[in-house]
Protein backbone atom coordinates (compact mmCIF):
# COMPACT_ATOMS: atom_id res chain seq x y z
CA UNK A 1 0.00 0.00 0.00
CA UNK A 2 1.61 3.04 -1.25
CA UNK A 3 1.99 6.04 1.58
CA UNK A 4 -0.71 8.09 -0.12
CA UNK A 5 -2.89 5.75 0.01
CA UNK A 6 -2.19 5.02 3.65
CA UNK A 7 -2.94 8.91 4.47
CA UNK A 8 -6.11 8.61 2.45
CA UNK A 9 -7.59 5.82 4.26
CA UNK A 10 -7.02 7.76 7.72
CA UNK A 11 -7.90 11.10 6.63
CA UNK A 12 -11.31 9.82 5.41
CA UNK A 13 -11.75 8.04 8.98
CA UNK A 14 -11.81 11.58 10.46
CA UNK A 15 -13.92 13.00 7.79
CA UNK A 16 -16.57 10.43 8.34
CA UNK A 17 -16.07 10.35 12.08
CA UNK A 18 -16.72 13.99 12.14
CA UNK A 19 -19.82 13.93 9.71
CA UNK A 20 -21.63 10.80 11.69
CA UNK A 21 -21.21 9.06 8.47
CA UNK A 22 -21.62 5.94 9.83
CA UNK A 23 -21.95 3.80 6.55
CA UNK A 24 -18.26 5.04 5.63
CA UNK A 25 -16.77 4.44 9.18
CA UNK A 26 -18.30 0.61 8.81
CA UNK A 27 -16.68 -0.01 5.65
CA UNK A 28 -13.27 2.04 6.58
CA UNK A 29 -12.74 -0.47 9.93
CA UNK A 30 -11.43 -3.74 9.26
CA UNK A 31 -13.77 -6.63 10.74
CA UNK A 32 -10.58 -7.90 13.28
CA UNK A 33 -9.53 -4.40 14.37
CA UNK A 34 -8.05 -3.34 17.51
CA UNK A 35 -7.99 -0.18 19.54
CA UNK A 36 -5.37 0.39 22.09
CA UNK A 37 -6.65 2.83 24.76
CA UNK A 38 -3.99 3.80 27.63
CA UNK A 39 -4.38 4.46 30.95
CA UNK A 40 -6.33 3.55 34.24
CA UNK A 41 -9.75 4.43 33.38
CA UNK A 42 -12.96 2.51 32.50
CA UNK A 43 -12.33 2.81 28.49
CA UNK A 44 -8.47 1.96 28.95
CA UNK A 45 -7.63 -1.41 27.36
CA UNK A 46 -7.96 -3.10 23.97
CA UNK A 47 -11.21 -2.92 22.05
CA UNK A 48 -10.36 -6.00 19.51
CA UNK A 49 -13.00 -6.86 16.51
CA UNK A 50 -15.49 -4.75 15.07
CA UNK A 51 -18.27 -5.09 17.16
CA UNK A 52 -16.19 -3.74 20.30
CA UNK A 53 -14.41 -0.92 18.35
CA UNK A 54 -18.41 0.12 17.76
CA UNK A 55 -19.61 -0.40 21.22
CA UNK A 56 -16.45 2.10 22.73
CA UNK A 57 -17.13 4.69 20.04
CA UNK A 58 -20.63 4.07 21.52
CA UNK A 59 -19.42 4.25 24.74
CA UNK A 60 -17.44 7.55 23.76
CA UNK A 61 -20.56 9.35 21.77
CA UNK A 62 -22.69 8.91 25.16
CA UNK A 63 -20.66 10.75 26.99
CA UNK A 64 -19.16 13.61 24.75
CA UNK A 65 -23.54 14.35 25.13
CA UNK A 66 -23.12 15.62 21.30
CA UNK A 67 -20.21 17.66 21.84
CA UNK A 68 -16.97 16.14 20.71
CA UNK A 69 -14.88 15.10 18.19
CA UNK A 70 -11.24 15.86 16.34
CA UNK A 71 -9.53 18.35 14.61
CA UNK A 72 -7.10 16.97 12.55
CA UNK A 73 -3.95 18.77 12.39
CA UNK A 74 -1.89 16.92 10.02
CA UNK A 75 -1.19 12.74 8.91
CA UNK A 76 1.94 11.64 7.90
CA UNK A 77 2.14 7.99 6.25
CA UNK A 78 4.49 5.57 4.98
CA UNK A 79 4.11 2.95 2.28
CA UNK A 80 3.85 -0.12 4.83
CA UNK A 81 0.95 0.84 6.18
CA UNK A 82 1.37 2.93 8.82
CA UNK A 83 0.35 6.66 9.69
CA UNK A 84 0.56 9.35 12.32
CA UNK A 85 -2.55 11.64 12.85
CA UNK A 86 -1.81 14.81 15.10
CA UNK A 87 -5.48 15.84 16.51
CA UNK A 88 -6.79 18.23 18.89
CA UNK A 89 -9.22 16.45 20.29
CA UNK A 90 -12.49 17.36 22.39
CA UNK A 91 -15.14 16.45 24.39
CA UNK A 92 -17.80 18.10 26.39
CA UNK A 93 -15.68 21.22 27.53
CA UNK A 94 -12.18 19.23 27.14
CA UNK A 95 -9.98 19.90 24.45
CA UNK A 96 -6.33 18.28 24.48
CA UNK A 97 -3.49 17.35 21.87
CA UNK A 98 -4.41 13.73 20.76
CA UNK A 99 -1.85 11.82 18.75
CA UNK A 100 -3.49 8.18 16.97
CA UNK A 101 -0.64 5.69 15.18
CA UNK A 102 -2.26 3.49 12.92
CA UNK A 103 -2.03 0.61 10.62
CA UNK A 104 -3.65 0.23 7.35
CA UNK A 105 -4.28 -3.58 5.97
CA UNK A 106 -6.14 -3.17 2.83
CA UNK A 107 -6.85 -0.10 2.48
CA UNK A 108 -9.10 -0.52 5.97
CA UNK A 109 -8.16 0.69 9.29
CA UNK A 110 -6.86 -2.81 11.16
CA UNK A 111 -5.29 -0.83 14.41
CA UNK A 112 -4.54 2.14 16.45
CA UNK A 113 -2.89 3.20 19.29
CA UNK A 114 -4.10 6.47 20.87
CA UNK A 115 -1.64 8.64 22.63
CA UNK A 116 -2.30 11.34 25.32
CA UNK A 117 -0.03 13.89 26.37
CA UNK A 118 -1.31 13.91 29.50
CA UNK A 119 -2.29 10.47 30.33
CA UNK A 120 -3.52 11.77 34.08
CA UNK A 121 -5.71 13.99 32.97
CA UNK A 122 -7.51 11.73 30.49
CA UNK A 123 -7.75 9.02 33.39
CA UNK A 124 -9.45 11.67 35.65
CA UNK A 125 -11.45 12.79 33.00
CA UNK A 126 -13.00 9.70 31.71
CA UNK A 127 -12.96 7.81 35.27
CA UNK A 128 -14.81 10.98 36.72
CA UNK A 129 -17.32 10.43 33.19
CA UNK A 130 -17.93 7.04 33.15
CA UNK A 131 -19.87 5.47 36.55
CA UNK A 132 -18.53 2.14 38.13
CA UNK A 133 -20.99 -0.41 37.38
Amino acid sequence: MSATATEDAVRRLYVAYAANDIGTLDGLIADDAVVHVPGGHPLSGEHRGKQSVWAYFGKVAEVSQGNGGFDLHGVTADDQGHGVALLTGTIRNWIRPVVHVWRVQDGRLAEVWEVYLDQEAEDRFWTGAIPEG
